[in-house]
């Protein structure tokens, strides 16, 4: 019985970078993504994410010669058990005129004046077990801005510009400085047998898109969850599948609509993710997530085969859906559908992903308004050098969630927003997919180049806000469109690793008034102990 905290004791933490760093949205997780374009990687589903600790040792050690192998450890130096540290991270950024967000902001919020962010942790491997306790603190100094609508009382002028009593979507959140510590990317995990179960606040990323996730991504705050799976994609004779169900507890912004009184939503949601046999680089998934009024972890625990019931028709679902009803409850469902392609022989892979926000009445609905309240995505990655001493990467993605012409006659509302539970699809005032899709739609083309000593980075991108809910109305001047050119870096020295990046905004009818321009700066190091 002491076996097993005596010898953990014994050991010393590695103090090396740790493959286990690749968090979902993190740099090296978007390394890894890089790696499996070469022809020898292995086949790890990326479309499920945040990956278990094995799998991500799976890739690292199945990556060909690369130019980070010398930073993270050769492929037979990998440990696979023991103690390792999260490298601490001090961030610090300086928004100029107006909060600009960066896809590596996480559960950091940075509003316009100084930012500063620290993260680290610690994890354990031991067999099936894997715990990590890796926290993120920050302090933004939200400084005032113009905001859409000075007039509104209170906190609600901080609130969404155009729906703030139907989607917490915080331009500001409050009027001094705002601060958190969060958990991060903390787990307990048990994997055995295939499978993997535990609790987590990690992000969770399911779909192919990284820029603009449309269903889960990374550019924001996790939320506390329950977890249930496989581990890896098992087969079933025709392919192999990849699965997962959740139950967490979503929360509020501080200057939600509903306010604190029911700070707290359930979320029950279910991926399934398919390989078929000879096809290797192919997955094909689908997923589904609903919102309902927190009904405390008894209430949880019973919903958790909640996306499991009532597929594809509200029918299913008229039970909870009728107000006459006595069983009746609130609840709003989004469901997508992806694939992702790897062509590892040409280094390229193409994905795309089809969101609906809200179930078809039936299936004359379902096929006759296929593309009522959706939004779709699509991507292509291609790596123009593949070898030992860099690695440089091409890409691009695009988004539109644009009220279709359907709203002429059929009510529609912006992805991730709901009439009834009306902090939408958010987390602590955050969407958990992509912001400009929530907008209306958006686009980013950039270029990652990696070598022994590090990374740049460069990107441009467009995002798209209409003034107004019906497209008809909209006009040149009622459209708010904001383009970001950004550059980053990360820079190897010794047992420090630099960071920085420059992102400069041009904003046509920022706030539907006038153009604006904007800067934001950044600076940080992470450092082993």
């Amino acid at each position: 019985m002491l076996a097993l905290p005596r010898a953990l004791a014994a050991q010393r933490p590695a103090l090396r970078p740790s493959w286990q760093e690749a968090a979902v949205g993190s740099e090296l997780e978007a390394y890894l993504r890089a790696l499996q374009l070469d022809s020898g990687a292995a086949p790890v589903a990326l479309t499920v994410r945040p990956l278990p600790p094995a799998e991500l040792l799976r890739l690292a050690r199945s990556a060909a010669a690369h130019p980070w192998r010398a930073r993270f450890g050769r492929p037979d130096s990998l440990p696979a058990r023991g103690i390792y540290w999260l490298r601490p991270t001090v961030r610090m950024v300086y928004g100029s005129a107006f909060p600009i967000e960066s896809p590596e902001d996480g559960p950091v919020w940075a509003g316009r004046g100084a930012t500063v962010a620290m993260q680290g942790g610690v994890g354990l491997l031991a067999g099936p077990l894997h715990v990590r306790v890796a926290p993120v603190a920050f302090r933004a100094q939200n400084d005032a801005f113009p905001l859409y609508d000075e007039r509104r009382a209170g906190d609600a002028r901080f609130r969404d510009p155009l729906e703030p009593e139907f989607v917490d979507n915080p331009q500001r959140f409050g009027a001094g400085a705002y601060q958190r510590v969060d958990l991060g990317t903390s787990e307990v995990r048990l994997t055995a047998f295939g499978l993997t179960a535990g609790g987590s606040t990690a992000p969770l990323a399911w779909g192919p898109m990284t820029r603009h996730p449309l269903m889960l991504g990374g550019q924001g705050p996790g939320f506390l969850h329950a977890f249930f799976g496989t581990a890896r994609p098992l087969s079933i004779g025709i392919g192999r599948v990849h699965g997962a169900l959740i139950a967490g507890r979503m929360d509020e912004s501080p200057v939600s609509p509903i306010g604190f009184s029911t700070p707290y939503r359930g979320a029950h949601a279910m991926l399934v993710a398919f390989t078929p046999r000879g096809l290797e680089e192919l997955e094909l998934g689908a997923t589904r997530f609903f919102h309902r009024p927190w009904r405390g972890y008894r209430g949880a625990r019973e919903d958790l085969l909640l996306p499991l019931r009532g597929f594809l028709f509200k029918a299913g679902n008229l039970e909870i859906d009728d107000p006459e009803n006595p069983k009746f409850d609130v609840q709003n469902e989004l469901a997508s559908l992806y694939g992702r392609w790897r062509l590892p022989r040409a280094g390229v892979e193409v994905y795309g992903e089809y969101l609906r926000n809200d179930a078809a009445l039936d299936i004359r609905d379902l096929i006759v308004e296929p593309d009522h309240a959706s939004g779709y995505g699509l991507g292509l990655r291609k790596a123009l050098a593949r070898d030992s001493v860099r690695r440089t990467l091409v890409w691009g993605e695009l988004v539109n969630a644009r009220l279709s012409h359907i709203d002429r006659v059929r009510p529609q509302a912006r992805l991730y927003q709901h009439s009834q539970l009306v902090q939408g699809h958010t987390q602590r005032g955050r969407p958990l997919g992509s912001t400009a899709a929530m907008g209306g739609a958006g686009a980013s083309v950039g270029v990652d180049h990696y070598t022994p000593r590090g990374r740049v980075s460069a990107d441009l991108s467009r995002v798209l806000r209409l003034s107004s809910l019906r497209e008809g109305a909209a006009s040149p001047d009622s459209v708010d469109v904001q383009y970001a050119l950004t550059s980053t870096a990360t820079l190897f020295r010794g047992p420090v690793d630099l960071l920085g990046g420059a992102t400069l905004v041009y904003e046509l009818n920022r706030n539907y008034r006038r153009d604006a321009v904007g800067l934001r700066l950044q600076a940080g190091a992470r450092v082993a102990w």
